[in-house]
């Protein structure tokens, strides 16, 4: 069996590509790989997962396959974020992690994500060699086995949390919040963090569901439904809610409306470096907005565009060519934490600028609009047969038009995907999902009807170009 390991890690349906045959195979593998790594204390790795079916028999089977090629594991007793992994992994200067989840993926899949020895997403040459690893291994006993030691890794990660933000600024704000966790690993941390003050955090599907109560976890505006209506009812400031894994955030304004993950980057920026005093540089993925751009000029801070997934992200971290980064789908970075996502730390840090300027959401968000103006932004995802998606980047490639929904089409970009710019006011980008068969069509622009008609049309040359390939497009 081959393991595509994407920008992420590995996915897949469970008990039909995510087994735990495949499950002790990428240990097997990642265990041969973090023994021949020169970093970190090779000997020690722990192990955690989030609320998804067999997500806490497949970290157990991960544990005892770890252990048994001589490494000493530590084994979370339950569900935590993967960013707490690699805040363990930091923490202790252990060798990695391992993460058993899907993160925003639907309830029918499972997967494996792996952490560095500095606390974040394995680089893009760790995971090579563990997809190496894994198509040749052919195992062999280790000279004296390791152990599993099986403790609560949730209160530590709490505790550390709590003690990065202004807690009694944040508690004595009087806003009125709403924590949704989509059923997801970051259960009811936002309300236990900010507990005890006039500051009121109303825990919302925090309980285990390994259905996700039919929604796809991922906070995006069509899944957050049921937190706008509660918002909307309760007259609420906000909701931030995390992924099934908890490393995204997405926010909803006192209306019950999706704010774009770009502008919520903007506001922690701008918050980070203009009241924490962060300096150094900002990273971008190919796929975020040009308010970065403003933004990070504003700054004074130097930007580093990357190509999409937040291991390229974590890389310019790394070498201190950032302090922070971010990415479209609502994952941020700060180096006063990690080199990784960690969509509960962002939603405190988003409450805690607005206790500290004073400013509800709405008003935030008004202020960025007048100081960097506004952009509209999109997203279309469709599936198709892999080999079709590839053909078709070939052809946007290869054949760019003069214009698209009658915006001038002024230069090609194919850092990740294939990119057409409209100037300054905007772009188009088509890309392969690095975790499924789907092509997400990308778009930016000053307005949303300009938004609209460009993804349209790109839908449209999609769905010539599949039926002519003899494919049927599916969103």
């Amino acid at each position: 069996m081959s393991f595509p390991l994407g920008t992420d890690g590995w996915r897949g349906v469970i008990a039909e590509g995510c087994t735990f045959a495949a499950i002790e195979r990428l240990s097997a593998a990642t265990a041969e790989v973090y023994r021949s790594l020169p970093e970190g204390d090779t000997s020690r790795i722990v192990v955690g997962h989030d609320t998804r079916f067999f997500s806490p028999e497949f970290a157990r089977r991960a544990a005892d396959t770890l252990a048994a090629a001589g490494l000493e594991v530590l084994l979370t007793d339950r569900p935590i974020p993967t960013p707490a992994v690699s805040d363990h992994v930091g923490h202790l200067g252990l060798a990695g992690g391992v993460a058993i989840t899907a993160s925003h993926n639907p309830g029918a899949y499972n997967g494996f994500k792996i952490k560095s020895h500095f606390g974040g997403s394995a680089p893009p040459q760790l995971y090579d060699a563990v997809a190496r690893a894994a198509d040749a291994l052919r195992p062999a006993p280790a000279a004296r086995a390791g152990t599993v030691r099986v403790e609560d890794l949730l209160s530590p990660y709490r505790e550390r949390l709590g003690a990065l933000v202004n807690l009694p600024a944040m508690r004595g704000a009087g806003l009125a919040v709403l924590a949704d966790s989509m059923h997801g690993a970051a259960g009811s941390l936002v309300p236990d963090i900010l507990s005890g003050g006039k500051t009121r955090v109303a825990a919302f599907r925090a309980e285990r569901d390994p259905l996700f109560g039919g929604v796809h976890p991922e906070p995006i505006a069509s899944n957050l439904a049921a937190a706008a209506e509660r918002v909307r009812a309760e007259g609420l400031d906000l909701a931030v809610a995390q992924d099934g894994d908890a490393d995204r955030l997405g926010v909803l304004d006192a209306r019950g409306r999706f704010v774009s993950p770009h502008r919520i980057l903007a506001l922690l920026l701008l918050h980070a470096y203009r009241r924490r005093r962060l300096t150094g540089g900002i990273a971008k993925t190919f796929s975020t907005s040009l308010l970065i751009d403003r933004v990070a000029e504003s700054l004074g801070a130097p930007l580093h565009e990357t190509p999409i997934g937040f291991k390229y992200v974590a890389d310019l971290m790394n070498r201190g060519e950032a302090a922070a980064g971010g990415e479209e789908s609502g994952g941020y970075a700060f180096s006063f934490h990690l080199p990784e996502r960690d969509g509960v730390l962002n939603a405190l840090l988003l409450i805690e600028s607005l206790a500290l300027s004073g400013r509800n959401l709405d008003g935030a968000l008004a202020d960025l609009a007048a100081e960097f103006g506004e952009f509209a932004y999109g997203r279309r995802d469709v599936y198709l047969p892999v080999p079709v998606i590839t053909a078709f980047l070939t052809s946007v490639r290869q054949e760019p038009p003069a214009e698209v929904a009658g915006h001038p089409v002024t230069g090609l970009g194919d850092k990740d995907g294939v990119k057409y710019a409209f100037g300054s006011r905007g772009w188009l980008l088509h890309r392969l999902s690095g975790t499924e068969p789907m092509i997400r069509l990308y778009c930016e622009h000053e307005d949303e009807a300009s938004v609209d008609r460009i993804l349209e049309a790109a839908r449209t040359r999609l769905e010539k170009f599949a039926s002519l390939a003899g494919a049927r497009p599916s969103a």
